[in-house]
């Protein structure tokens, strides 16, 4: 029942939210806009749609009568972090650096939470922890940028963060795409199998008779 919580979530919705980090992150990694009072309205709007999606998957899954707790608390994260970063545009851009890596660094802490708590697939845990670890790790480059580098810069290491979560969301939920095809495919012909079992048990006895 545990892993009904988010990693069965529909595959649509990792998709979606694959998708939209893929594009964000090439958007800030290759565009030439160096202002960042332009770019953080896509950052903060990015995170908005990625909370929209988990808002309706929410109500998705109440309907369906499955967990949605882990679900709300990143969906509260990303729609806070996105007021944050919409209602303070004109704070300084340390502000906006400083939101941003902690949202990084708290994402990636549910990831590597999501990878080791809710995943048996070995495969599908190392992509999310690996996911996990570099949101971390980029989240605390991203703190102690603005000392070094450019002001700008911490969104492409943000957007290089958003592209390795956009791409595992992508993968996984193809994965689990094909997975549950698997597993209808597999209940079907267990379900076949036993009704042929009760079917000959039934010919039986209706032969001794």
């Amino acid at each position: 029942m545990a892993k009904r919580k988010f990693v069965e979530n529909s595959w649509r919705v990792f998709a979606l939210q694959g998708i939209i980090g893929l594009l964000f992150g090439w958007f800030v990694i290759f565009t030439g806009i160096s202002n960042v009072q332009q770019l953080i309205p896509v950052v903060a709007t990015t995170l908005l749609a990625l909370g929209i999606i988990d808002l309706i998957n929410i109500f998705r899954r109440e309907r369906r009568r499955e967990g949605w707790g882990l679900t709300l608390t990143l969906t509260i994260i990303e729609l806070v972090a996105a007021s944050i970063l919409l209602l303070g545009l004109q704070q300084p851009a340390y502000w906006h650096l400083i939101v941003v890596a902690v949202y990084t660094i708290i994402r990636g802490v549910f990831e590597i939470l999501i990878g080791f708590r809710f995943l048996t697939d070995m495969t599908d845990r190392f992509m999310w922890v690996v996911c996990g670890i570099c949101g971390c790790i980029l989240g605390f480059v991203i703190l102690n940028s603005g000392q070094y580098i450019e002001m700008t810069t911490f969104i492409k290491f943000f957007g290089t963060y958003m592209m390795i979560y956009g791409l595992t969301n992508l993968i996984y939920g193809i994965h689990n795409k094909y997975e549950r095809q698997e597993e209808r495919e597999h209940r079907h012909k267990l379900a076949e199998k036993r009704r042929k079992e009760r079917a000959e048990k039934l010919r039986k006895i209706v032969k001794k008779k």
